[in-house]
């Protein structure tokens, strides 16, 4: 049986971005057969349905408009309408590679016991990764090496775990959906991999380019989500990473950017120790 995939494309405020990830569909090096597309539309300004009819004779695309706000579920919401074998969650501002989802199909093909693969945010024209710095080599993951080797919008799933909906953009926490949902996968006794193969471009992501309020609640929601799944080994990871960002900010503290790397330790202790979030 040839495996096929259902891409969850959640999508607020944007338009542009939206049309340039839907154009490089056009040039995945699989059949068109071998995918769709589903649409979660929660805009109230963008009218997206020029954009979705521009797209419909190409391949299968479904466009699902609601009012109903929150990133986490949206993505429910898809994994709902998901006919496919492999589901992903590509982010609404990030564009697939032309190999993308032969390269995902083919994993699963090879690794038949897999449950869940995770890609990489990769800028091909640099040459390097995006966001993390991913291990070059495929590996299993457990809940001592998943923390640099997964991103939210380079999973390809055949689970059908939801997302928390109390995590995410448009939740009382912002993020930290992503996290919640590997380590649930992992917990659960579920084959997790990466592998360095599958590449997806994504604008890079660090605290440089981030604003104030976007450090602090990405911080609070791994602290949080950290809390929440809290075992002996994962207040280890946590210990190791928060040491971490109090490193770089004693490196950075006399940087321009002083300010975001204090409020990467501070979100990151005040979701652990579940106070109120400073920004909302």
């Amino acid at each position: 049986m040839n495996l096929k995939v259902s891409l969850i494309l959640s999508t607020y405020g944007r338009y542009v971005e939206v049309d340039d990830f839907l154009k490089s569909l056009l040039e995945q090096d699989c059949s068109r057969e071998d995918f769709e597309v589903i649409v979660i539309d929660q805009n109230d300004v963008i009218n997206l349905e020029p954009l979705i009819r521009k797209f419909e004779n190409e391949f299968s695309i479904l466009h699902y408009k609601t009012n109903v706000k929150g990133l986490s579920k949206a993505k429910n919401k898809g994994i709902e309408l998901a006919k496919a074998d492999i589901i992903t969650f590509p982010d609404d501002d990030c564009t697939f590679y032309p190999d993308t989802i032969s390269k995902a199909i083919l994993f699963f093909s090879l690794n038949p016991k897999a449950d869940l693969v995770y890609g990489c945010v990769f800028d091909n024209k640099i040459n390097r990764t995006s966001i993390r710095k991913n291990s070059k080599n495929q590996k299993k993951l457990n809940l001592l090496n998943y923390s640099l080797n997964y991103s939210a919008i380079a999973c390809f799933t055949k689970l059908k775990i939801k997302f928390d909906e109390n995590f995410g953009v448009g939740s009382k926490i912002w993020l930290g959906e992503e996290l919640d949902y590997i380590i649930r996968s992992i917990l659960g006794g579920n084959n997790v991999y990466y592998s360095p193969l599958i590449n997806v471009w994504h604008p890079p992501i660090n605290v440089a380019s981030m604003n104030e309020i976007k450090v602090y609640n990405y911080a609070y929601g791994y602290g949080a989500i950290m809390r929440k799944n809290l075992s002996f080994v994962l207040f280890l990871v946590f210990f190791v990473f928060f040491s971490y960002s109090v490193f770089r900010y004693v490196f950075n503290v006399f940087s321009v950017n002083r300010k975001k790397y204090y409020l990467a330790v501070s979100g990151r202790l005040d979701g652990f120790l579940k106070k109120d979030l400073l920004y909302r």
